[in-house]
C-alpha cells in the first residue's frame, strides 16, 4: 500500500533528504520511499518511480513530501514515524527547536562564520548565495540546476568582493580542516587541491592520507567552473588562495577535461604560483614537467607526485601503505562466451578517469559520459558491448538519492550483470567518506555471496575488481571495507586507476584475439 503526505511550510536540505530517503527504503516491509521538497520536477519524479501526487491537494515548493510503498498499514507506520522523527532532528540534535531558520538569523546568532553552504533545491540557490556573498560571506553550493549565467553572475560577483563562490554542484570542499559535502577523513598538512571534480579531489586526498600526507585546503569549484561561458572563475580564485596560502607548499590542479583556451589561462596562472603544481586534466594522454608544472595521466600519479615534490624523495612509497604496487594473481583464463567489461561506478570523475584508460587497450566503449569520439549507450541502463556508466548521472537520481549513500540501483545492476555469461569483468569503485553510505563495501559483498548462491551448478561469476577511495580514518573504515569484499571474493585494488590497469591486462589478450 502507499502513503503521501505533505508537511507545510517544512524545509530540509537535499542531503538530508537523501539519507532520510535511503533510511525509509531500507526499513522492514518498505520497498519505496520517496522524501522530498514538493517542487513540479520532484513531484513530477515521484509520478516516474511510481507514486500518486496528484492525490495530495494544494502543495508548494516550500511543502515537504513523503511517500512510502510497503506490504502492510503497519510497515507504512512504521516508517513514518521513523521520517518524522529524523525530520525533527531525531536524538542527534537536541536542540533541533533553536536552530536558525533563515540565514539572516544563522549570521545574526554565529556572526564568526564565515562560509555558508546551500543545499537547497536549485531554483533557490542562486538567491540565498546572492544573499550570503552581499552578507560578506563564502559560498558554497552543493545544489545543481542552477543556470550557467547564475553561476557566472555569482561567482564574478564573489570575485569582485574578494569571496570565493564554490559550485554550483560542488560536491566535496575541505576549509581549514573542516570538511564540506562528501569528505574523507584526511590529516592537515601542506598539499592544497583546487579541483573541478568531486571524487576526483576524493581520490587524490585519500592516496595521500593513506601516504600519512596531509591536506592545507580542498577548494571545490563545480564541473562547469571549466567551461568556456564560465571561464574557471573559482579555479583561478582557488588557485590564487592556495598560492598565497603559507600553510600550502605543494598545489594540485584537478578538472575533468577543461575547455582548450580555458585551461591554457589555468597553467598561465599556475606557472607564475610560485609553488610545484601537479596537473591532472581527465584525458590527456602524456606526463612530464614543465618549469614548476609537472602533467600527470591518472588520479594515482598526480598524488604520488604531489608527494615527491613536497618530501622530495622521488619515487619512493612507504612500505605498508598498499600503494606499493598491486600483485594479484589473475592468470585465470576467461573463456567464451565471457568478453565483455562492466564498469558501474558512483563516481563520475572516476568513471571518466576509467574510461581513458581503457579504451587504448579495450577500443570502443559504450558509456553515458558522452565522450567525444565514443559510442552513448542508448539506454544507460542497459549495458551495450564493453560499458562504463557512471550511475551517478541525474538519469539515474532523479528521485532518488545518489548511488554514494544509496545503492540499492548499483546493487541491482550488479546482479544483473554478474548473470550475463558474456561479462567478463566487472569494475567497481567504493567511495568512502563523511555523508556516504555507511557500508558500501558490506553492501557489495552481501549482494554478491546472494547471487553466486542463486546460479546454477556449475556456472560461476565474472571476476569482480574494486577500488576503495577512502581512508583508515574514515567512518566506514578502509580496512573494515578492504576485508568484506575480499571475503566475497573481489580483487580490491589500490586505486582507480590501477583497478583500471588490473582490468585492461587482463581483457586485451580476450579483446586481441
Amino acid at each position: 500500500m502507499q502513503r503521501i503526505e505533505i508537511l507545510k511550510s517544512t524545509y530540509l536540505d537535499s542531503v538530508s533528504l537523501m539519507r532520510i530517503s535511503k533510511m525509509a527504503t531500507g526499513a522492514p516491509g518498505v520497498s519505496n520511499a520517496v522524501i522530498s521538497m514538493a517542487t513540479d520536477t520532484n513531484l513530477a519524479l515521484m509520478k516516474e518511480v511510481g507514486f500518486r501526487p496528484d492525490t495530495i491537494g494544494e502543495a508548494t515548493p516550500n511543502d515537504l513530501v513523503i511517500a512510502v510503498e510497503a506490504e502492510s498499514e503497519d510497515a507504512v507506520d512504521r516508517a513514518f514515524d521513523m521520517v518524522k522523527t529524523e525530520i525533527k532532528g531525531g536524538s542527534r540534535r537536541g536542540d533541533a527547536a533553536r536552530a536558525p531558520r533563515s540565514l539572516e538569523a544563522a549570521i545574526e546568532e554565529y556572526p564568526e562564520i564565515n562560509l555558508v553552504l546551500i543545499s537547497v533545491p536549485g531554483r533557490y540557490a542562486a538567491y540565498e548565495a546572492r544573499r550570503a556573498l552581499a552578507a560578506g560571506r563564502h559560498v558554497m553550493i552543493f545544489s545543481d540546476n542552477v543556470s550557467m549565467e547564475d553561476e557566472k553572475n555569482l561567482k564574478e560577483t564573489g570575485a569582485r568582493d574578494g569571496l570565493l563562490v564554490m559550485g554550483p554542484d560542488c560536491g566535496t570542499a575541505m576549509i581549514g580542516g573542516v570538511g564540506l559535502g562528501f569528505a574523507n577523513d584526511v590529516p592537515p598538512g601542506k598539499i592544497g587541491i583546487v579541483s573541478a571534480s568531486g571524487t576526483g579531489a576524493q581520490e587524490v586526498a585519500s592516496i595521500l592520507a593513506r601516504l600519512g600526507l596531509g591536506v592545507s585546503h580542498i577548494i571545490g569549484t563545480g564541473g562547469r567552473d571549466v567551461s568556456s561561458g564560465v571561464g574557471a572563475i573559482t579555479m583561478k580564485a582557488g588557485l590564487a588562495g592556495l598560492a598565497d596560502d603559507v600553510a600550502t607548499e605543494v598545489i594540485v590542479i584537478i578538472s575533468k577535461a577543461p575547455d582548450t583556451g580555458v585551461a591554457e589561462g589555468i597553467l598561465a596562472m599556475a606557472a607564475e604560483a610560485g609553488k610545484p603544481c601537479i596537473v591532472n586534466f581527465a584525458g590527456r594522454s602524456e606526463a612530464g614537467g614543465e618549469g614548476n608544472l609537472t602533467f600527470t595521466t591518472t588520479l594515482t600519479e598526480a598524488a604520488l607526485a604531489a608527494a615527491w615534490a613536497l618530501t622530495g624523495k622521488a619515487d619512493e612509497i612507504p612500505a605498508g601503505t598498499g600503494l606499493e604496487g598491486d600483485t594479484h594473481d589473475l592468470s585465470m583464463q576467461i573463456a567464451p562466451p565471457r568478453r565483455y567489461l562492466r564498469g558501474l561506478y558512483s563516481g563520475g570523475t572516476l568513471a571518466q578517469e576509467a574510461l581513458f584508460l581503457l579504451v587504448p587497450s579495450l577500443g570502443a566503449i559504450h558509456s553515458n559520459l558522452h565522450v567525444e569520439g565514443l559510442p552513448t549507450l542508448r539506454d544507460p541502463g542497459v549495458s551495450e558491448g564493453h560499458t562504463i556508466v557512471d550511475l551517478g548521472d541525474d538519469v539515474f537520481t532523479r528521485g532518488r538519492a545518489h548511488p554514494m549513500i544509496d545503492q540499492a540501483q548499483r546493487l541491482a545492476r550488479l546482479t544483473r550483470e554478474a548473470r550475463d555469461p558474456e561479462v567478463a569483468v566487472i569494475l567497481l569503485d567504493v567511495v568512502l567518506g563523511y555523508g556516504c553510505n555507511g557500508d558500501p563495501g558490506g553492501e557489495i559483498a552481501a549482494a554478491l555471496r546472494e547471487t553466486a548462491r542463486s546460479l546454477d551448478a556449475g556456472v560461476t561469476m565474472p571476476l569482480i575488481v574494486a577500488s576503495i577511495c577512502g581512508t583508515h580514518g574514515d567512518p566506514q573504515g578502509y580496512g573494515r571495507q578492504k576485508r568484506a569484499l575480499e571475503a566475497a571474493g573481489v580483487v580490491v585494488a589500490s586505486t582507480n586507476a590501477r583497478a583500471c590497469e588490473l582490468a585492461g591486462g587482463l581483457l586485451k589478450g580476450v579483446c586481441d584475439g
